[in-house]
């Protein structure tokens, strides 16, 4: 599914990841949200785990862009997106406005703070990082037995 996809990231971050006791955590804000962005672009899935239901895959990929994308919306921008397709669902349905498993929570509740973007991007990352951790290390390991071999096979 990944098929190299966190490649670059790797070989960017090799420095930080490739230490004995590395965790996904030691990198910066700006590289974890990179890493959640590559996630969640390659696992389109999740977004029905982060995003309340209102939230469709398009819109998924807009709020994917705006919160982990190269340059970061403004979080006032961000909650008027969620609050637009609230307000535009059918459903009165409370868990389908604003339910997300990033959290475990109804969003409704810090929607008009002024951190939420912040507060969310944060949700998010604690509720994969176990997942990209997992994969970027067992990726990584697999880039350096390559590398490892490929320089065996050059002498």
């Amino acid at each position: 599914m990944l098929n190299g996809a966190f490649d670059d990231f790797i070989w960017a971050n090799i420095d930080t990841l490739n230490k004995e006791d590395a965790r996904l955590l030691d990198l910066d804000d700006k590289q974890k949200d990179e890493a959640v962005y590559i996630w969640l672009k390659n696992h389109k899935t999740w977004y029905d785990d982060i995003y309340p239901a209102c939230i469709n895959r398009g819109v998924g990929d807009i709020a994917t862009e705006m919160l982990f994308g190269a340059t970061p919306v403004a979080s006032k921008i961000v909650s008027n997106l969620f609050v637009a397709m609230a307000e535009d669902d059918e459903s009165n349905d409370r868990d389908d406005l604003w339910w997300t498993c990033a959290g475990d929570m109804h969003i409704d509740t810090i929607v008009n703070a002024s951190n939420f973007a912040d507060e969310f991007r944060d949700n998010v990352y604690l509720y994969l990082e176990h997942s990209i951790e997992n994969y970027v290390f067992d990726r990584m390991a697999r880039l350096l037995e390559n590398e490892k071999w490929e320089r065996y096979d050059e002498e």
